[in-house]
Order: C-alpha cells, then structure tokens, then sequence
C-alpha cells in the first residue's frame, strides 16, 4: 500500500472518452526520484526531459509526494546565483541589502588574493624593465593581448561550466573540449593576431614587432582555451564548485603569461632589445 504504480498525464484524461477507467491511462514505467536524490541532478531531469512533475519514493518505491518543475526553477535560480557569485569570488550569503560591514568582511579575502595575483602579473613586467625602456611601444600592446587572452578565456570558461552544471560533460570526457578549445585557440589567436600584427607594423614600420606582437596574441589565445578549460574541470576534479573564482585564476595565467610572451619574443626577435 502507498507504493508507486504509474503515472498519468492530464492530456491522456482530457482527451479520453468519458468511459475509460485511470487504469488504461497509466504509464507504469513511470520515471521517479529518490528522496535523497540531489536537487541539482533532479533539475537536470526536468530540464532535459521536459518533465512538469515527478514522484518521488523511497528505497522502497513507496510514494512519498510529488515535486512540481516550480520547485525545480527555484532550484536552478538558486544555482545559477551560486554560479555567478562564486566566479567573482562573491560570497553566497551577500545581498543587495547586506550591511556594508558584513559585505566588507566577505569580500576583502577575495580582494586581497586578487592583488596577490595582480602583482605577480606586474612582476613580470618589473623583470622586463630594461626590455621596456629600450622599446616602450611594447607597453602599448600589453592591455590589448593581456585583455584579449582573459576574454577569450572567459568564454572557454562559461562554456564549459554550463556543460558542467548541465550534465552535458561526463567524467573522463575533457580531452575532447580540451582539444576543441585548442584548436579555437590557436583559429581565434591567428585572427587576432594578425590584426594586432598589422597595426604594430604599420604604425612603425618594423616588421619584427608585427611578427612579436602577432606570435604573443597567438599564444596567449592558445593558452586561454587551455587554462579555460583545465579550470573548470580541475575545480570538478578536486570536488570543487567549477565556478569558484574562475575569472581571478584565469586573468592570472592570460595576463602574466600574456606579458611573459610578448617580452620574451621582443628580446629574440627585434633587433637591440636583448
């Protein structure tokens, strides 16, 4: 008694005629959830099947009650703000309405690791100094390919946490985003490359900067779609939520990697800066 037979839709009853018993309207190879089934894989069932409502039984198949897709959009708003906040590093339990000596609090660890990451970056500019004071054109492509390299990242990132958050990116299946991602990588690095490549010669007429600021954009786009996508898929390793502060240890390896490549290729490749 009370255990799960089936399941019925409102159509089939709508549409039935007048005579016909619930039993000829049931579905008995019903789908169902546990009742310690986690909410996020139960959304990802309303989501993929396009369910309006489950049942949900214990280990028993005992019918416990029913959960409506309402319950799910709750579920999935709370999930994709438990997305978003952690990719800033925000913490969950800040409001709009939360004193701004408890939103300080919560905030400033973040911050302060966040300039720990940013004066890594400015380390490697420090050690280029010479390089800069011999060729100080090169400081103007430094926010371009640093910046270009974080928003390609970005994007690599939010793919593939979605895909993660969706079910759509089972364990053991990451080499094959990471090889797509590779290869947009390199596809998107040569199109701004070049891009980049060209202004740096036509503004100054030397083509070794075109080919140093051209092979530093390829690179760091390279490095983008790869550290893009080992974020994410690290963080799900180490039974981390995929978005935490995924854009502070992005924008950490596109722009000390970004600022290491372009000075490093203008000391092998242009004349007198070595």
């Amino acid at each position: 008694e009370g255990h799960l037979q089936g399941v019925f839709s409102l159509r089939d009853m709508a549409l039935a005629q007048p005579n016909t018993r619930l039993f000829n309207l049931l579905k008995k190879d019903a789908i169902s959830v546990p009742v310690d089934a986690d909410a996020e894989d139960v959304a990802h069932l309303f989501d993929k099947y396009n369910y309006y409502a489950l049942p949900v039984v214990d280990k028993d198949q005992k019918l416990l009650g029913v959960i409506t897709i309402d319950d799910v959009i709750d579920v999935m708003r709370e999930e994709a703000t438990e997305d978003i906040y952690l990719s800033q590093g925000v913490p969950l339990e800040e409001r709009v309405d939360t004193p701004w000596y408890e939103s300080i609090k919560s905030r400033m660890p973040w911050l302060y690791f966040n300039l720990f990451t940013a004066f890594l970056a400015a380390s490697v500019v420090g050690a280029f100094e010479s390089t800069i004071a011999k060729f100080a054109v090169l400081a103007f492509f430094m926010p371009i390919i640093a910046g270009q390299g974080g928003n390609a990242g970005m994007q690599t990132v939010t793919i593939v946490t979605r895909g993660i958050a969706l079910g759509e990116v089972p364990k053991g299946e990451g080499w094959h985003i990471l090889r797509k991602e590779l290869l947009l990588g390199l596809l998107n690095g040569l199109a701004m490359g070049i891009v980049v490549g060209a202004v740096g010669f036509i503004w100054k007429r030397t083509i070794s900067l075109g080919l140093v600021v051209f092979l530093a954009m390829m690179f760091n786009m390279i490095t983008a779609g790869i550290v893009g996508t080992i974020i994410p898929l690290g963080l799900r390793a180490i039974r981390q939520d995929p978005a935490l502060a995924s854009s502070i240890f992005l924008t950490t390896f596109t722009d000390t990697l970004g600022f290491a490549f372009l000075f490093l290729l203008a000391r092998v490749l242009i004349p007198g800066v070595r």
